[in-house]
């Protein structure tokens, strides 16, 4: 089942070629995150996929991927883990209701404010708590890599911003960003238990439509 109220723990972000000097110096990593955190405001849809290795609090997404819109719909696959296997669910998330189907039968419909324990994708887009809050909030930002159009910027995730998106974290999480053209195309986050998420965004601004099953 999917909840509005979790994600993969998170996202993060990089910027691009062309910023770099003539010297070869790197773009300044603070500079780049926060470039991509005011273009991440303003992305009205994206295609995601998540995946997460090891034990993140109040995830128990494995993987999942679907598309997803800034006002707050959403629709896809996930694998979630129950009872110490793993159960392929596919989901619907549309204004305050959820459908969700599991390995047999229909979809199922849910109150998103009742529907339990997997996590709420599009928190990724919401500006209040998604990706751009993350990626302004970001402390001691370092560029690693610069090339072929793609920057890496290692920083740090306070606590309560990562909460934002993920409830439980209680610690600051190293992130690592991708930013292409000033828009997060790749994040990996390490969770205080050595866990890791990652996640990824393509199709970015492409129209995403998502109706309520039949």
């Amino acid at each position: 089942m999917v909840t509005r109220r979790a994600l993969i723990g998170s996202l993060a972000l990089v910027l691009l070629a062309g910023c770099g000097s003539s010297s070869g110096e790197l773009p300044e990593g603070s500079e780049l995150l926060s470039q991509a955190s005011v273009s991440m405001k303003a992305v009205s849809s994206a295609h995601f996929t998540v995946k997460v290795d090891g034990e993140v609090p109040n995830v128990p997404v494995k993987e999942a991927e679907g598309d997803l819109t800034s006002s707050g719909e959403s629709s896809g696959r996930a694998k979630v883990e129950q009872f110490g296997q793993l159960v392929e669910v596919d989901f619907v998330l549309v204004g305050k209701d959820l459908w969700v189907k599991g390995p047999t039968g229909g979809f199922t419909k849910l109150s998103s404010a009742l529907a339990g324990s997997v996590y709420d994708p599009t928190a990724i887009l919401d500006p209040a708590r998604g990706v751009a809050k993350v990626l302004g909030a970001a402390n001691g930002a370092k560029t690693v890599s610069s090339d072929g159009g793609v920057s890496v910027v290692e920083a740090t995730v306070p606590a309560e911003v990562a909460a934002g998106l993920v409830p439980g974290i209680d610690a600051d999480v190293k992130a690592r960003f991708s930013v292409r053209d000033e828009k997060l195309v790749n994040a990996v986050f390490t969770m205080p238990n050595g866990a890791k998420a990652t996640v990824d965004l393509t199709d970015l601004n492409k129209l995403v439509t998502v109706t309520p099953p039949a």
